[in-house]
């Protein structure tokens, strides 16, 4: 994994990635999904507690994840924290490549405040997500007043454009009234948006994964149901954008042919490569099916090729390796 740190033309505004290596022990995973993180904090702080920790949340389910601490404080305009986000949108779409995701597949997640700037995007961004998280969203324009800030309208100009949405509240936020959530979601369905709507009972506000490693101490913040809103999330999210497809392992993986470098369950799960393998190790199958029956399958599918070679070179000498890698890469 890799991450990185960048300031956006507002050096106010800073975008946190954390990027999966690639490998090809993962040849179903090509370019990933991305979701973007927008935290909550009534935009005058971005919360700690709404941005790494659920970011890398996603990213243990496969996506390429990235957080926007986007400029908030008394004297910013929401408008500014508005053109953070389209051009951290723009800037994961402009370096899709780069960054190894897939642009058609970019999720926006946000909380409380940041839920109303991931719909904000969502119903007004130039590029708009492929879907929308929002945790106990502000999403009615009135909120504006409490934050001491001028706010779009939403719901009245969710059209059909705006992106599929999940959302998530308490019936009893005190802060976010649960009508901010329902206000949307019925926007939404006006405009024939598919969207998902969970409201939770008793909780409070600023939930974040409602997991103690999140919950900065609070016993109010840490609630097993509510928990669930993430693995909902995730259902929803494959139900929409798709999952990890499972097929054949490909002969090339990442631009790079296989060789004995690659781990021998990848190797012979492919049919060309496996033919090659055993044109060299005619009796590899037998010992894949002792293995497995001592209970050490998932040991010698793993271990590299060129590994075992070493290991036991009565199976394979060392000027076969060489044979076997340009054969193998040949292919």
């Amino acid at each position: 994994m890799k991450t990185f740190t960048i300031n956006l033309t507002n050096e106010k505004a800073v975008l946190t990635g954390f990027i999966h290596a690639q490998s090809r022990e993962l040849p179903n995973v090509g370019a990933r999904p991305a979701v973007l993180v927008f935290p909550g904090g009534g935009y005058m702080i971005c919360s700690d507690r709404e941005a790494d920790p659920v970011a890398i949340a996603y990213l243990a389910e496969g996506y390429n994840s990235f957080v926007l601490r986007y400029s908030v404080g008394l004297d910013t305009p929401a408008s500014q924290s508005f053109f953070d986000a389209e051009e951290a949108i723009a800037y994961l779409h402009e370096h899709a490549d780069e960054l190894n995701i897939d642009k058609s597949k970019i999720v926006v997640v946000g909380f409380s405040a940041g839920g109303h700037l991931a719909a904000w995007v969502s119903v007004f961004g130039k590029i708009k997500p492929a879907a929308a998280i929002l945790g106990y969203p502000c999403t009615l324009a009135e909120i504006g007043k409490l934050m001491g800030k001028e706010l779009p309208e939403l719901c009245e100009n969710v059209d059909s454009a705006t992106p599929p949405t999940f959302i998530f509240t308490t019936r009893t936020d005190p802060v976010v009234p649960v009508k901010h959530s329902l206000k949307y979601a019925e926007a939404l369905d006006k405009a024939n948006v598919g969207f998902e709507l969970h409201i939770f009972g008793d909780g409070a506000h600023a939930m974040s994964l409602a997991k103690t490693f999140s919950s900065a101490g609070k016993a109010t913040l840490v609630n097993d149901d509510i928990a669930q809103w993430f693995d909902m999330s995730l259902s929803w999210l494959k139900a929409v954008i798709g999952d990890f497809p499972v097929q054949e392992v490909p002969v090339q993986v990442y631009g790079e042919k296989l060789d004995c470098g690659a781990p021998l369950g990848l190797l012979m799960s492919n049919e060309a490569v496996r033919s090659l393998v055993l044109e060299f190790l005619p009796n590899i199958k037998e010992i894949m099916k002792q293995a497995a029956e001592s209970g050490q399958s998932e040991i010698i599918n793993a271990a590299p090729l060129r590994q075992l070679a070493r290991l036991r070179p009565e199976l394979l000498a060392e000027e076969q390796v060489i044979l076997l890698d340009e054969r193998l890469r040949s292919l």
